[in-house]
């Protein structure tokens, strides 16, 4: 769960951000405090009346920003936001506790795509032996339903299904070149990510909602 920076397309070079997860989790947590979400959830909401005839059930909906041992899980398993599913027409739960991870692009990019992260920490570059840990695109534990992507910038989000996403990087068929290859460096260890074009995440993720919010 990270606030992305990316200043430049290639790795590396020297006014390459150093990437801090600690403070980019801090800094997640300030957006979810000061409400900068909820524009974002209050649209979600409406795209799941005007595509399936859902509701979001907001007496059940919840952020999961304490610093608690039991929220903390949790959020490394990718679990920001719970809330029911509901049907417009019979007030019915049709899905108990769906769960969001958070992703939020840094609001000064200007880079119109989905970026996600294959691996979360790559320690090869400072000899380590240590293995890599996968990032949140294809990771197995974590267990929220969907990621909600979000670009400031363009006021622009997409709700991708994780399951979709993991598979689809499973099967290769998402392009791994060179090109689309971003390299966060940190304190240790690197973050690597690629960039996936709307059409083709739309094509592999076919549950996938891209929306505008106000």
């Amino acid at each position: 769960m990270n606030v992305m920076i990316y200043s430049i397309q290639k790795p590396f070079l020297k006014n390459h951000k150093l990437h801090d997860f600690h403070h980019s989790l801090e800094k997640e947590r300030r957006i979810i405090e000061r409400g900068e979400h909820l524009a974002v959830i209050h649209q979600l909401n409406l795209e799941f009346q005007q595509r399936y005839n859902l509701r979001i059930d907001f007496d059940t909906f919840e952020d999961n920003y304490a610093k608690d041992s039991v929220s903390q899980f949790r959020n490394k398993a990718g679990v920001d936001a719970t809330f029911n599913l509901v049907s417009c027409k019979t007030d019915k739960v049709l899905q108990e506790g769906f769960t969001l991870d958070y992703k939020f692009r840094d609001p000064n990019a200007v880079w119109d795509d989905f970026l996600a992260e294959t691996v979360s920490q790559d320690y090869i570059r400072f000899n380590s032996k240590k293995p890599l840990v996968k990032g949140w695109a294809i990771c197995n534990h974590k267990i929220n339903d969907a990621i909600l992507y979000i670009l400031p910038f363009y006021k622009k989000a997409a709700l991708v299904r994780r399951d979709e996403l993991k598979e689809g990087f499973e099967k290769n068929r998402f392009p791994l070149d060179e090109r689309r290859r971003k390299i966060a460096k940190n304190k240790g260890w690197d973050t690597i990510s690629y960039t996936i074009d709307w059409d083709r995440l739309t094509k592999v993720c076919p549950r996938t909602m891209i929306f505008n919010y106000e």
